[in-house]
């Protein structure tokens, strides 16, 4: 009978590799002509998404647009804050090396910088330092050999090797319809001036082959108000969102990463009962994609030899990837926004804008230190007659660790950031405090390369080593050497020498030690 090899099938995501850049995405912005000339920019931002990636040869070509939010004092003497939300759309080649058509990018952007120009009052020049992450991710059946069989004398060696396959991922695109009023005591909508969304709150669970997102919309609008002052009022939302994603095989062992991203928005002012401008309605179109994965340990066949034939084993070097842990923290900041020397005072705050970046993340021995800046744009309605409503801006550092057990140094490790609460009080005509709760979501995995067993051969033992081999060989053991190495090493069975000497697999074997090799397989 011929030698056997026994296959597993499992599916890994191998990555073939990973890069982080900047860009500068530059643009020239015109103002619609149903809006009246620029004077004075309150606020420029904007959000950033990606519409689609397609990878090539050693690259990935990413299509992404900027959705700018301008808001701005205007020429227009009845009612001077005005703002515009135009769309640029940017391109560019992420280089990869081992990169190829058909493999899975996954990509991540995110708006570091905005500079403008005001070049006239109707065009403005934009200049936005853009982050890009891109990852490759490659999804292959590997097979792993757990056996052999074909030999009745056939002495193997296994060991359990602990790996992170995929169980898949998908992605949905879905829409969060909501209607909400204007408060009471409020005046009515005259013009939507900005709206601001932010997810927070997001969770995830898994039935049987479904994974439940669960979420919700916080929605800041800023307007102008319908009364004699056309004064500049500000609200807040709250728009929940559940969606369900399907992902066959998943199961409540299962890790995930789920993301969410605002790909769309729309809200327009409609009438209530009486005809007024109180009511909004909202459509958020959402993109959630959802990726899953589960550890397993295997039983892989790492060595095989006969005391009765050569067999020849060829080895494979095979990429795996274990996933040592996921932890969320909570990072909880207080910080204080001052305005500059000589800025016009605050009376009443319209909104605070928190937006988290992570510039970097460290491993050292079961912890991990990450660094990362939070930028606050705070709008306020000020006492200046001149500069009714002003906005100023902040920077604030951050440092937060994570105590992890098994992380070690070369590790890879992902960190997401979501805003789980941001609340903020006036301390003082000058100052407010901002109070903003983080969640930092880290996945450690570590990657590493397995020689495992490709095929085996077989071919008949030299006939002048076994018939000059010696009835009992007294062996010395050497530092470093196993039952297994020296049992292979004179082609006798394990069990033989364990018998002859007396010594059980948990037996250490020390250096200098006699080990007797019997003539014969008993």
């Amino acid at each position: 009978m011929s030698l056997e090899l026994i296959r597993e099938v499992v599916n890994l995501s191998q990555v073939i590799g990973e890069e982080l850049t900047q860009t500068v995405v530059e643009n020239d912005i015109i103002v619609p002509d149903v809006k009246p000339d620029i004077n004075r920019i309150l606020l420029l931002d904007g959000d950033i998404y990606i519409k689609s990636t397609e990878t090539v040869q050693d690259k990935i070509l990413i299509n992404g647009a900027i959705c700018f939010k301008i808001l701005y004092i205007s020429d227009d003497s009845e009612q001077s804050v005005k703002s515009i939300n135009p769309t640029a759309n940017f391109s560019y080649d992420l280089d990869v090396p081992g990169a190829k058509s058909g493999m899975k990018s996954k990509v991540k952007c995110d708006i570091e910088h905005i500079d403008y120009n005001i070049l006239n009052g109707r065009k403005i020049n934009t200049r936005a330092i853009v982050k890009l992450s891109g990852k490759i991710v490659n999804d292959v059946e590997q097979e792993i050999v757990s056996g052999v069989e074909g030999i009745e004398d056939l002495e193997v060696l296994r060991e359990n090797v602990n790996i992170s396959y995929s169980l898949g991922e998908n992605e949905i695109s879905c829409s969060v319809k909501e209607s909400f009023e204007v408060p009471a005591g409020k005046p009515a909508i005259r013009e939507i001036l900005r709206n601001d969304i932010k997810i927070t709150g997001k969770d995830y669970k898994i039935t049987e082959g479904k994974i439940i997102v669960k979420g919700e919309l916080g929605v800041s609008t800023l307007y102008v108000g319908d009364d004699e002052a056309r004064s500049i009022q500000f609200m807040e939302h709250e728009i929940p969102f559940s969606q369900f994603i399907d992902l066959p095989g998943i199961d409540e062992n299962a890790s995930c990463s789920i993301e969410c991203r605002i790909a769309d928005s729309l809200f327009e002012a409609v009438e209530d009962s009486d005809g007024e401008l109180r009511k909004i309605n909202g459509e958020v179109s959402l993109t959630i994609s959802a990726s899953a994965s589960a550890r397993k340990s295997i039983e892989v066949l790492s060595d095989a030899y006969s005391p009765q034939m050569r067999l020849n084993l060829d080895k494979e070097p095979v990429s795996l990837e274990e996933s040592i842990a996921e932890s969320k923290s909570q990072i909880i900041l207080k910080d204080t926004i001052t305005l500059e020397s000589g800025a016009p005072e605050i009376v009443e705050i319209f909104n605070v804008l928190c937006k988290p970046s992570l510039s970097d993340c460290k491993i050292s021995d079961n912890r991990l230190s990450l660094e990362g800046v939070v930028n606050y744009n705070m709008l306020y309605l000020s006492n200046s007659a001149e500069q009714p409503v002003l906005c100023s801006r902040q920077e604030e550092l951050f440092k937060h660790g994570i105590d992890i057990k098994g992380v070690k140094p070369g590790m890879r490790c992902e960190v997401d950031l979501d805003i789980e609460h941001c609340s903020y009080s006036m301390v003082s005509s000058n100052e407010v405090e901002v109070r903003l709760i983080l969640i930092a979501t880290a996945r450690v995995s570590s990657q590493y390369s397995l020689p495992l067993i490709a095929k085996v051969a077989e071919s008949p033992m030299e006939d002048k080593r076994t018939s000059s081999r010696p009835s009992i060989i007294i062996y010395f053991a050497q530092p470093g050497d196993t039952l297994w190495k020296i049992s292979k090493k004179y082609s006798t069975s394990v069990r033989a020498v364990q018998k002859v000497n007396q010594i059980s697999d948990t037996d250490p074997i020390l250096p200098g030690q006699q080990i007797i090799i019997p003539g014969r397989v008993f």
